[in-house]
């Protein structure tokens, strides 16, 4: 890639603590994070952020070069180039007052769920939790409501965003997880095959990063 070249990262909002909107500038830890590896590799960056639902069908129409973060998982390895991880985080689950979180979905066959429909835990509980009666979320803010409200059981969210909106929403109305029941590694990702010198240039930043320190420190700034 030539020095310069403005790099255009999609991603999906709300999702705080990774990535979100203050006062109209796209912030969050992940959103630093990239930045910090495409600015280091002496590159301009542009985030856009969208609904989740919107972030695939941008990347694909080439809308944005690439989303700045997104969970690895088999059918997305299909159809897209995934980065080094950036973080590995993974679904948890988010219970009512009175039900104890567990890191085995099979404590929670035949209670209902909730999830967000576009994330990567749907299909998985779907295809290898049947037996949980699964309902779709638009939003994290939205799967937790359920949950607060008694209206569901429990909601299948990511570890980190998770916990981050419960605490700001839902004080002391929701049981948050320890740990997460199926670890995900999240990484930057393009169409496949349309930005192999991205990808690699992402990854010779983020080895970079990681021996200098400054991946650790952005980690810790946030988490």
């Amino acid at each position: 890639m030539t020095p310069g070249t403005l790099v255009r990262a999609g991603f999906d909002v709300p999702f705080e603590p990774f990535a979100f909107l203050r006062n109209g500038v796209a912030d969050g830890m992940m959103i630093e994070l990239v930045r910090h590896l495409i600015e280091r590799s002496d590159h301009r960056c542009e985030f856009v952020a969208m609904p989740l639902a919107d972030c695939e069908p941008a990347l694909v129409e080439g809308r944005v070069d690439a989303l700045a973060f997104k969970g690895v998982t088999p059918d997305r390895l299909l159809r897209m180039d995934f980065s080094e991880p950036l973080i590995v985080s993974g679904a948890a689950t988010f219970t009512r007052k009175g039900l104890p979180p567990s890191t085995r979905l099979e404590a929670f066959h035949g209670l209902r769920a909730v999830t967000t429909r576009d994330g990567p835990f749907w299909v998985q509980l779907q295809r290898d939790h049947p037996a949980i009666a699964l309902d779709h979320a638009d939003t994290y803010e939205t799967a937790l409501a359920e949950v607060a409200a008694g209206r569901a059981d429990l909601a299948v969210l990511n570890l980190q965003a998770g916990t981050w909106i419960a605490r700001k929403a839902y004080p002391g109305a929701i049981e948050l997880p320890q740990a997460p029941c199926s670890p995900l590694t999240v990484a930057l990702c393009t169409v496949k095959g349309r930005h192999p010198a991205l990808i690699a240039m992402i990854n010779r930043a983020l080895a970079a990063a990681r021996a200098d320190g400054s991946w650790q420190q952005i980690h810790d700034r946030w988490l």
